[in-house]
């Protein structure tokens, strides 16, 4: 059985197409895990009516973020006796065939993820595979915006992986844990990726499978870039020493202050340059979890 986890904030209309997609795949062998996050929409009630009967609802009486929402998704499914989980952004649509093709073509002990195209224009990738830059803890998506083709036919390992949708065997769950929930949003990914690749654990982009993600609806603007400025300065300098911390958070308290200051000269006070400042300053004081 394959547990398939989805968390939801405030985006009920999404999940309920993400869910339609769901009911009509080949491959039937899995289970829903629907995370609310406390919606402050009417989420629950419309959730609750898209409800059918196996899928486990598991709504929250306070928002913990991406990371802590997926692992209650993760751990229900494993005591439910999953073989394996699937991480899935609740604004996704799924080909008919795509959790077939992705259980088919993914090496035994390996983690995938699927061919995603944007939602709006439907031919264009969104994310063909990934690769990861283990020193700054950047990414790279392969094929954002390029037309789909035979360029991204090609099934081949990868070094990173988004959770916008990525399968995840139980083995693997077992070996490496849980997502970082002090992340909160964002980068979870990122993190999770390096700890695959210090467990030796291969990645694989299997373009046989196919969903289309309409992409950016989370958060957006001045928060991604907070999270993602935070969290990518935490990953960064994991393990390093207070030399090389001090050395970064500098260079993103600077970076982040010329960029917040010329912003709020033109009027916009708490854009996207404010986000990438107040990321550099919450991690120099040690701030994890939600903004």
């Amino acid at each position: 059985m394959v547990g398939i986890v989805i968390s939801n904030y405030n985006g009920w209309s999404d999940t309920v197409k993400c869910l339609e997609s769901l009911r009509r795949q080949t491959f039937r062998d899995f289970r829903i895990y629907l995370i609310d996050d406390a919606s402050t929409d009417d989420s629950p009630a419309q959730l609750r009516a898209a409800l059918q009967p196996g899928d486990v609802f598991l709504p929250q009486a306070r928002n913990l973020g991406f990371a802590v929402a997926n692992n209650l998704g993760v751990r229900r499914a494993l005591q439910d006796g999953a073989d394996a989980v699937l991480l899935l952004n609740n604004d996704t649509v799924c080909a008919p065939d795509m959790l077939e093709q992705l259980l088919r073509h993914t090496p035994p002990g390996a983690v995938s993820c699927p061919k995603m195209l944007f939602m709006d224009p439907p031919d264009e990738i969104w994310f063909a595979g990934g690769t990861l830059d283990r020193r700054r803890c950047t990414v790279t998506h392969e094929g954002g915006h390029a037309k789909d083709g035979p360029a991204y036919n090609q099934k081949r390992q990868v070094s990173f992986i988004t959770f916008c949708c990525v399968l995840l065997p139980r083995t693997v769950i077992e070996q490496v844990g849980c997502l970082d929930e002090s992340l909160f949003m964002y980068c979870e990914d990122v993190d999770y990726c390096l700890r695959l690749a210090d467990a030796g654990i291969p990645l694989w982009y299997i373009p046989q499978a196919r969903l289309w993600h309409k992409a950016g609806g989370t958060a957006g603007g001045m928060l991604s870039v907070y999270y993602i400025t935070r969290n990518t300065l935490a990953l960064r300098c994991r393990g390093r020493s207070r030399a090389f911390r001090w050395g970064q958070t500098a260079k993103a308290l600077l970076t982040g202050g010329a960029g917040c200051l010329a912003a709020a000269l033109l009027g916009h006070r708490h854009g996207r340059s404010y986000g990438r400042w107040r990321g550099a300053v919450d991690f120099a004081k040690g701030v994890t979890g939600r903004m």
